[in-house]
């Protein structure tokens, strides 16, 4: 499972009240929302929550993450945690992350 903590309490309170969300990015946006946290609960690491969410998901060149919730929408996350892996070129190794940061939602990707 992993855990996806917020850098925002406006972001905290956006994801865990579905009408909030809704007001604040619409009823499509908000619902990508619930359904990209929802399936970041049910799986072990981000790189299963990558392949799974397809092209909507994109790692960064400074590895952080930006996912599409929508077709008007961004959330933008950074892994977070002690346990993380490097490899050789310190690239983050996707299998050993379990925890992520939202740091923003935005209409542009970063």
């Amino acid at each position: 499972m992993i855990t996806v903590s917020f850098e925002h309490a406006e972001h905290r309170a956006m994801c865990a009240q579905l009408d909030l969300a809704e007001q604040q990015l619409g009823s499509v946006s908000a619902s990508e929302l619930v359904r990209v946290l929802a399936e970041a609960a049910s799986v072990d690491n981000v790189a299963e929550l990558l392949d799974m969410l397809g092209n909507d998901g994109k790692i960064l060149a400074d590895d952080s993450i930006c996912i599409a919730i929508g077709a008007d929408y961004y959330i933008d996350l950074i892994a977070i945690g002690r346990h993380v892996q490097r490899d050789c070129n310190q690239r983050l190794i996707w299998t050993s992350v379990t925890r992520l940061k939202l740091m923003a939602i935005s209409r542009t990707t970063p």
